[in-house]
């Protein structure tokens, strides 16, 4: 005779429904994928301010992300008119602070994604501006291809080292052209040595996570590299101004995994850390990590990162999440698997 618990049969089919139930959950909780912007990521090459002619204490130029955007600081009371790609008026900057953009330039629409977009069917050039204010500190960033190597290859005769550009951007500083001269350099590439060692944290940390006897220190051991996973992502975020794109998931897969393991922690102090729940939380938590580390893979190599996180430190927490989060969702599957099929996991998962 079958058992009946709560009104509801407590054989294969309530722990199939269980199972269901948990893998609806994961998937509602998991971030979506991060938003198709063009902000900052790594990059092997440095673009750096080498001149302004003539000198102006009242501009401040600074490139952000390595050599993806070029941000410009005006003091208040000066009025600087940056000039596109094709001599028009772009990006101008009022003695007020107030910044504007504008949007009939052929600048404009080439300049909305690094490697540069197309104008739009009928575009003519000498249209009146149609400015669009975008700042009122008297900062903006944007990007400029004259500041960074456009194609995805490598420069033709170049090795790390070498300056693969040097050019000019135009602005009118009160009425004054001005030019500032930007170079950029190819990089040598990052040692991959902080990676391995996270990867070495993590695999510990995610074997013990999934298959230590305490639950409790099975979910301390992957809360640290969770922490450690979101402190970096709220790092970079916080590291690039709003117009510059930076990504919500870039934080938010690793705190996913936090809250994750928090609440593992709180089935373990409950006694109930081995059973289906907490089995379900660690799958969570890994496949978070493993998604985090995923979309951020570059990093791992990659000179130059966006971010005002120690390199050491981000390449480090990737390796970490990577390998943690592996270890995780096979231990975390298996667990979980293992509490379905496991006679008396309703009545297990029902009290838990």
């Amino acid at each position: 005779m079958q058992r009946i618990r709560n009104g509801s049969p407590s054989g294969p089919t309530n722990r199939l429904r269980r199972a269901v139930m948990a893998a609806v959950a994961m998937m509602v909780l998991l971030p979506a994928h991060p938003v198709a912007a063009d902000a900052p990521g790594p990059t092997d090459y440095r673009s750096t301010i080498v001149s302004i002619e003539p000198p102006s204490s009242q501009v401040h130029p600074s490139v952000i992300g390595g050599d993806s955007f070029l941000a410009l600081r005006v003091e208040r009371g000066t009025a600087v008119e940056v000039l596109g790609y094709r001599s028009e008026p772009f990006i101008q900057f009022l003695a007020d602070g107030t910044v504007q953009e504008n949007r009939s330039s052929a600048s404009y629409f080439v300049s909305r994604s690094r490697l540069g977009d197309d104008l739009p069917p009928g575009f003519t050039d000498g249209a009146e501006p149609d400015w669009h204010t975008v700042a009122t500190d008297g900062q903006y960033a944007w990007h400029d291809h004259r500041i960074h190597w456009m194609t995805d290859s490598r420069p033709p005769g170049k090795r790390p080292g070498d300056v693969v550009l040097r050019q000019d951007v135009p602005l009118l500083v009160d009425g004054v052209p001005t030019n500032i001269t930007v170079e950029s350099t190819w990089m040598p590439a990052a040692s991959v040595v902080p990676a391995w060692l996270g990867a070495g944290f993590g695999l510990a940390a995610g074997g013990l996570a999934g298959f230590g006897r305490n639950p409790r220190w099975r979910a301390l051991a992957m809360l640290g590299v969770a922490v450690l996973a979101t402190v970096v992502g709220v790092w970079q975020y916080a590291s690039l101004p709003a117009e510059t794109g930076p990504q919500l998931g870039w934080f938010a897969f690793p705190a996913v995994a936090t809250l994750a393991t928090v609440a593992t922690l709180a089935t373990a102090r409950r006694g109930n850390g081995h059973g289906l729940t907490a089995s379900a939380l660690v799958l969570l938590a890994g496949v978070n990590l493993v998604a985090w580390a995923w979309f951020r893979g570059d990093v791992l190599t990659s000179a130059i990162l966006p971010t005002h996180a120690p390199g050491w430190l981000d390449r480090f927490a990737t390796g970490a999440a990577a390998a943690c989060g592996l270890v995780a969702v096979v231990a975390g599957f298996v667990a979980l698997l293992g509490a379905i099929l496991a006679p008396g996991s309703a009545t297990s998962a029902t009290t838990g």
